[in-house]
């Protein structure tokens, strides 16, 4: 119950932000478009956002979260001197890496998008953006960090809240700064840095309501300093195989057309909603409670909670994937086609987001299969399925384009990238699922999931049918005012919704009743942590 509250918690302020995102995504896509401001755009904020989620969210946090745990156990003193020292080192590893991004940032943009060092004016472009938006790194690194403290002092809720700061300085940063006279491409790029400002210091105000008034001293040694940076290395890879595996789609998506990149993009927005508000939400709280348990030499509760967290996030992914591959040609049209966008766009985004989602099971058991790894202290088994992951995505990035291409479509190539992607996402969490298996670190794990997948699949057929049903019945009305696809979108979507509550209730996937108690129990202050 603990990790079901705690992730509630997350979920709720994950998605709030991401409803702001949403906004942010609708108005990029009505002032830039699919195009050349937009490709250069998307690339100009890859690099500080995909060392972020390397550095911050990902390898340095399951890195540093148990850690400091073990730390916390011993006391309160003991902890604080670990976060300062961190802290210390961190900083100065950032700003070197900051100023030597900003210098090498043509360099960086070529290996990135070979695809267009031919096409000066766009490569330009996407260099100049990139100088503006690279600062964002440090920022969102250092909020990151802090977080992490917040995390491991039970104060969840904390950074979840940190990117909707962001997603309001580009509503606000596309609105207010093209009145300065900037085009909306650099109004976008100026609006994050500005927005990392404000997750900084709203971290800062967190961590100090942790209990943690961290000063920044000059770096000093600490003996947990060493483990911890051996351990960044390997998870890395680790965590960060879907990111590393988006710059792989950008690198080809460089030689495919104009606009594939920005597909992708797009595509990759929608697709990650249910991939954070499952996933992540849950990811987060898994860690520091595995490695709690597992200190304790618990291994039987670390099995529980771990069963428990997987057969939740694949039931609910379940459901996602089936609404978004039913539902994806019509809410893109509905969503992205106005302004700069047009209709064809939009189809090429949703056709991209659909390869996307395939894989969006195999996204969110990583999220829960990684952290029982490095729960348990281990960083190599995910580091190598991730390394092998990114060989196939690679291999099969080249396969599908060249194929489309020679089947004479190329405007559907950039679809066999998002295919690829799904295609190494199975690859890594087949692996990672097959060796945690054989450690056998997790007593229990395995029992009555081979069930419960049964009864996903039961589950998947009843939406899809559903959904093609009511598709046929009430046909998407393309002619009509937006306030009607809307309206048709989200009744399509309350079909879909109400199939899967109820056969997820009936296959006893998740019970209702048992739902609604632990929200009344919530709701009148009681306990929830009993199990």
């Amino acid at each position: 119950m603990a990790i079901l509250k705690n992730s509630l918690i997350v979920a709720a302020w994950t998605g709030l932000s991401r409803v702001l995102g949403f906004a942010r995504d609708l108005l990029i896509a009505n002032k830039l478009g699919a195009g050349m401001a937009s490709d250069a755009f998307f690339i100009a904020l890859q690099l500080p956002n995909l060392l972020r989620r390397l550095l911050g969210e990902g390898a340095f946090n399951v890195a540093f979260v148990p850690l400091l745990a073990r730390e916390q156990a011993k006391g309160h003193a003991e902890a604080k001197q670990f976060a300062e020292a961190v802290l210390g080192w961190f900083v100065v590893v950032l700003v070197v890496l900051t100023a030597l991004g900003m210098l090498a940032m043509p360099a960086i943009v070529t290996a990135l998008v070979p695809g267009w060092v031919g096409d000066a004016a766009k490569f330009d472009l996407t260099v100049a953006l990139g100088r503006i938006t690279f600062p964002y790194m440090l920022m969102i690194t250092l909020a990151a960090f802090m977080g992490a403290v917040c995390n491991t002092a039970g104060r969840f809720a904390a950074y979840a809240m940190v990117p909707s700061f962001l997603n309001l300085a580009f509503i606000l940063g596309l609105f207010a700064l093209p009145q300065a006279g900037l085009s909306p491409a650099y109004a976008a790029a100026w609006s994050v840095p500005l927005g990392g400002l404000a997750q900084v210091g709203y971290m800062v105000w967190e961590v100090r309501r942790a209990g943690y008034n961290l000063r920044l001293r000059l770096p000093r040694k600490h003996p947990l300093i060493r483990p911890m940076l051996m351990r960044m290395g390997p998870a890395a890879l680790g965590v960060g195989v879907l990111q590393l595996s988006l710059v792989i789609d950008n690198f080809i998506a460089s030689w495919v057309g104009e606009g594939a990149v920005s597909y992708l993009q797009y595509a990759n927005r929608f697709y990650q909603l249910p991939l954070a508000l499952i996933g992540i939400a849950v990811a987060t709280v898994l860690l520091p409670h595995l490695s709690t348990l597992l200190g304790k030499g618990d291994k039987a509760g670390a099995g529980q909670a771990f069963q428990s967290a997987l057969v939740a996030c694949l039931t609910i992914a379940t459901g996602a994937t089936v609404g978004l591959m039913v539902l994806a040609p019509e809410l893109m049209l509905t969503l992205l086609n106005h302004g700069a966008f047009t209709a064809d766009a939009a189809l090429a985004v949703a056709y991209a987001m659909m390869g996307y989602v395939l894989g969006l099971p195999a996204y969110i058991l990583t999220k829960v299969t990684a952290p029982a790894f490095f729960a348990n202290e281990d960083a190599k088994s995910p580091l190598k399925a991730s390394a092998t992951a990114l060989g196939v995505n690679l291999l099969c990035n080249i396969g599908f384009v060249w194929v489309l291409t020679r089947m004479g479509d190329g405007n559907m190539a950039h679809v066999g990238i998002a295919l690829a992607t799904a295609v190494g996402g199975y690859v890594n969490a087949g692996l990672q699922w097959h060796w945690l298996r054989r450690q056998g670190v997790y007593v229990g794990a395995e029992a009555g999931l081979g069930r419960a997948i049964t009864k996903m699949l039961g589950v998947a057929a009843a939406m899809a049918g559903a959904l093609m049903v009511a598709k046929a019945v009430l046909p998407y009305p393309a002619e009509a005012l937006l306030a009607w696809r809307l309206a048709w979108c989200a009744a399509m979507a309350g079909v879909g919704g109400v199939v899967f509550v109820l056969a997820i209730d009936r296959a006893g996937l998740v019970k209702l009743k048992d739902f609604v108690a632990l929200l009344k129990r919530r709701g009148k202050g009681l306990p929830v942590d009993v199990a």
